[in-house]
Formats: C-alpha cells, structure tokens, sequence
C-alpha cells in the first residue's frame, strides 16, 4: 500500500489538470498515489488524464454532485494510503511538500492534521501573492513547540480557539492521516460551501495540528471560483456552516463569541447587498437577524435607514453628496 495518496476533486480541470499532475508526479517522495474524481466534468478532462501512463493514478467518474465534499469523501472512501493529501485540481504542488510533510507527521505522531504555507497565483500562472498565511496574526500567536527546524506542533485545543477566529488553512496545503476520518468523519455534504473549515474544527477538537511554514503549494484564483461569488449567493452556506462549527466549541464562551459575530457579520453583509439595490424589505430582515447575533451600531444604523421612505433616503443621499462636493 502506498504511504500517502493525494486525493484531487477534479470538475471541469482540463485547463489545468496537466500541470497539477504534473507537479505531483514530480515529487521526491514517490511513495503515492492519486485519486481522481472526476465530478462530472463535460470538457476534456477525462482525456487529458488518459494520457498519463502512470499506475499510480487512479482516475473515477461520477455524475456532477454539485459539492466539493462529496467527491472529497468518494476519494478518501477509496483512498489506501496512511496519509491523505488533499489538492485541487488547479493547484500546484511545489518541490518537497509530500516529502517534508511525511517526515514531520511522522515526528509527531499524535497529530491528526498537518498543514503547510502556500503562494497564491492567477489564472495564467504569476505570482499575486507569495505568502498567503503571512499577515494570519491568529495563526502565528497560536501557541506552538518545534516538531523539526521547519515544523511546529499545536495542541489541538489552541487549534481549535484559533479555528473560531479564522481559517487558517490552506485546504490544498492540508493532510490528514487516514485513521482520523474514522473518528470525525468526512467532509459535511449537507453544507454547500466552507465544509473544508468544518472539518479542520472536527479534526482539531481530537488531535493535535502540525503547521509547516514553508511555501508548498501555489493556491489558483480563478474568476468564477466560490470565493469571489456574491455574499448573497454565498451567505446562506456560510451562516449555515458557522452554525454547525459551534458544536466544537460548546463550553468556550470565546470561541461561541467568535462565531456569533461571524455569523453576524454575514447577515449584515447580505442585508447591505439588499440595501443598495434598494431591496429595503429583504434589508430590513437581514440587518435584524445581524442583530440578533451581535448588537452592533452598523446594522442598527442601516436598519434604520432601510426603514425610512424612499424620498428622504434620497434627499440624505443628495445632502451627502453635496457635503462630498463642497
């Protein structure tokens, strides 16, 4: 049996499902093997991966499941290695990443989940951000002891703590042993979007996380990916996904606080969308569930507002406007 296997969710990747293998296959540590699945991909991606003639790829159709967790969890249901690497399909795996990362799991031997630092790149490949994780000031005063010269262990409640603040995790940047998801289970297939930052909470509330400064793996910003969709399509996803997060956190007034104002901040962000599109009904709504999370002077502010007819919001803007021009 292979030590790691990469498993990578693959929809619509021909664009760049090439370099990413490629980039895999190029690793030192050779001890793998990649499990592809395909989710229904209606362009080339199919044949492109046909061309490499390697037993070590293992390649799976089914049809389109809409969800990045459930063919996430076909893979590690398919998966035989002792350490599981997931990475997407546009990705790209730099020189070193499987080897350091086994070593450094191995040191530790308690801990569920490593994770490494990555770059970001654009669609053609150029660098936009070398460091992704470099202003994350939750990550770095995250209490740690050295695992390596290059790796440093965090207890899997301060993880946790951490984890309620932000995401500090890069999921192509993330393994996890395999015995884990016997424990905590797969990726939540109920939550549209964020069931990566789901799971990093189960698997922290159990064990122990490596973290690898070193910049292993390029992160692709494409245009239509989830992240950049509007907060209206997003939100109901999210807020849905921070809801359950608070499961892992029972006892931790804190962390609850944390997720409540996150929650919080959604609605608001939904209720603004609505509010300059002169949607005041559906503002109105979400500015008072935004309320009810966290009591804020913003939503109070613009719950306000949303209330007022239409005529005078418009003189306020044409008084604003004219405060901004004189």
């Amino acid at each position: 049996m292979p030590k790691a296997s990469i498993i990578v969710p693959a929809f619509n990747a021909a664009q760049y499902i090439g370099k990413t293998l490629d980039s895999i296959l190029n690793q030192s540590f050779q001890d793998f093997e990649v499990v592809i699945i395909d989710d229904g991909s209606s362009d080339e991606t199919a044949s492109i991966i046909s061309q490499y003639d390697d037993p070590r790829i293992r390649y799976f159709h089914q049809d389109n499941s809409g969800k990045p967790a459930i063919p996430r969890n076909r893979a590690i249901q398919k998966a035989r290695g002792e350490f599981v690497f997931i990475f997407d399909s546009d990705d790209i795996m730099l020189p070193g990443k499987l080897a350091t990362t086994v070593e450094c799991m191995e040191k530790a031997p308690k801990a569920g989940l490593a994770f490494t630092g990555f770059a970001c790149i654009d669609e053609v490949g150029h660098v936009i951000n070398p460091d992704f994780l470099a202003p994350y000031k939750t990550l770095h005063n995250l209490k740690k002891s050295a695992v390596s010269n290059n790796a440093y262990l965090i207890q899997a409640s301060e993880a946790l703590k951490g984890l309620a603040v932000s995401n500090y995790l890069g999921t192509s940047g993330v393994a996890i042993r395999h015995e884990v998801f016997e424990q905590v289970g797969g990726f939540d297939e109920d939550v549209r979007n964020s069931d990566d930052y789901l799971m990093w909470q189960a698997v922290a509330s159990r064990y122990d996380f490596i973290y690898i400064p070193g910049i292993f793996h390029q992160y692709r910003v494409r245009s239509g990916s989830i992240s950049l969709r509007s907060i209206q399509d997003r939100a109901p996803g999210l807020i849905a996904c921070t809801e359950k997060m608070m499961q892992y956190h029972k006892g931790d007034t804190i962390s609850l606080n944390h997720l409540r104002q996150r929650v919080g901040r959604f609605h608001f962000e939904v209720g603004y969308s609505h509010f300059k599109q002169q949607s005041m009904a559906l503002a109105r709504k979400s500015f008072f569930k935004a309320l009810v999370k966290r009591k804020d002077r913003i939503s109070l502010f613009y719950l306000f507002l949303s209330c007022l007819p239409p005529f005078v919001l418009n003189q306020l803007k044409q008084l604003k406007a004219t405060g901004s021009n004189g």
